[in-house]
């Protein structure tokens, strides 16, 4: 004789099981997708990083004019090369990465006569040193000792190679640039400084 089953007899819920199912499948889901997407940021930071930008960190005081010791910078690795601009690059004499500014471009001379910068013979204004100028002018110094590009390269004419370029430190009496170790090639610059991003009060785009 077949015993009827009590009315009020608990049992599971499918329908619940199945819900619990489908929302732990959807966690699974969402978690597979946040990783996928970190990794792929994280992939996209690291070929950024080798081919579009530089975050480097400013050592030393040879840029005190425009940059600070320890100042972090934006670097543009595709940025073009022009008279005056930021470049970050590996020294030719090995030791190490600076940040200092293009003087002198290829198929140039450069000389400098009582502070004043002559560029194949024609005098260029320096912007971006005039407070520096201006003091050395009431001290009765100089900031720039007079010197040819002829001394650096050691040759007659003085012209800077094709993809050399000639560097120079803003804080001119205590940089070690193009004066010590020579020109810097094409291919040792890493990129262009476009944006001094800390310290965060001190924020500046070149």
């Amino acid at each position: 004789m077949n015993r009827k089953k009590h009315p009020n007899k608990k049992r599971t819920p499918r329908k619940k099981t199945r819900k619990k199912r489908k929302k732990n499948h959807r966690y699974k889901e969402l978690s597979q997708e946040i990783g996928i997407t970190c990794l792929i940021v994280v992939v996209l930071g690291v070929l950024c990083s080798q081919f579009v930008f530089a975050l480097p960190q400013t050592i030393g005081y040879g840029m005190r004019e425009s940059l600070n010791d320890g100042d972090r910078v934006y670097v543009n690795r595709l940025g073009k090369l022009r008279r005056f601009s930021l470049v970050y690059f590996k020294q030719p004499d090995g030791n190490g990465t600076s940040i200092r500014r293009i003087i002198g471009l290829p198929q140039e001379t450069v000389r400098y006569s009582n502070d004043e910068l002559y560029i194949n013979d024609r005098l260029i204004v320096e912007r971006f040193l005039q407070r520096a100028l201006a003091q050395a002018k009431l001290d009765n110094e100089m900031i720039t000792e007079d010197f040819d590009s002829a001394d650096i390269l050691k040759t007659n004419t003085g012209m800077i190679p094709k993809d050399k370029y000639l560097v120079l430190g803003d804080n001119r009496k205590y940089a070690t640039d193009s004066r010590y170790y020579g020109v810097v090639d094409k291919q040792m610059i890493i990129g262009t400084v476009e944006l001094r991003w800390w310290p965060f009060y001190q924020v500046r785009s070149y």
